[in-house]
């Protein structure tokens, strides 16, 4: 028996409109979800860069307040001293904060330009992220229902005594980043 050999060719229709547009709706769709994870991506590490901003304040408080009761601490604006003098919050922040200070090269992750300290974080207030709020803990009288207020540090608060602060960062968003609590 002679067995032809028979050769099968399979041919696929091209494609039609609504392929060609399913395609590219797919094409789309995965620009726009790689797009928004980079734009998220980027919103994250200024958020971190934010946070670091903060612990970095948070350690120098924490290290400058074992120490700045021994004469000749630097920035003297920061110095607490026995018996009590008035040091005024705005003036430590600003000598601490200058060029020249400890954290002068700290920049604000979301304008580029220097940190800045806020009463309150305003969620309706974008320019705000990345700003420092300083919050200082106020004891009650004993018995009181409530132990201690919490209240905006001032620029004009003594902090010539031994202080209790709460310290937090601003975020794009309409939270606030806790960073830590001490006392200064």
């Amino acid at each position: 028996m002679d067995t032809e050999q028979v050769s099968i060719q399979h041919t696929s229709p091209p494609l039609s409109r609504t392929d060609k547009a399913f395609i590219f709706f797919l094409i789309c769709v995965t620009c726009l979800v790689a797009g928004m994870g980079y734009s998220t991506y980027q919103r994250g590490q200024m958020e971190e860069a934010a946070k670091r901003n903060g612990e970095a304040w948070l350690k120098w408080l924490s290290e400058s307040a074992k120490a700045r009761l021994e004469p000749g601490f630097l920035p003297v604006t920061c110095a607490a001293q026995s018996p009590p003098v008035k040091q005024i919050w705005a003036a430590c922040f600003e000598s601490v904060s200058t060029p020249e200070g400890p954290l002068g090269k700290l920049t604000n992750p979301y304008s580029g330009g220097r940190l800045q300290r806020v009463v309150q974080c305003d969620p309706k207030d974008r320019t705000l992220a990345g700003s420092l709020v300083f919050e200082k803990y106020t004891p009650t009288p004993p018995g009181s229902a409530v132990p201690n207020l919490l209240s905006a540090l001032a620029g004009s608060d003594n902090i010539g005594e031994k202080i209790q602060i709460r310290l937090s960062v601003c975020a794009k968003g309409t939270h606030v980043i806790r960073i830590g609590e001490l006392e200064f």
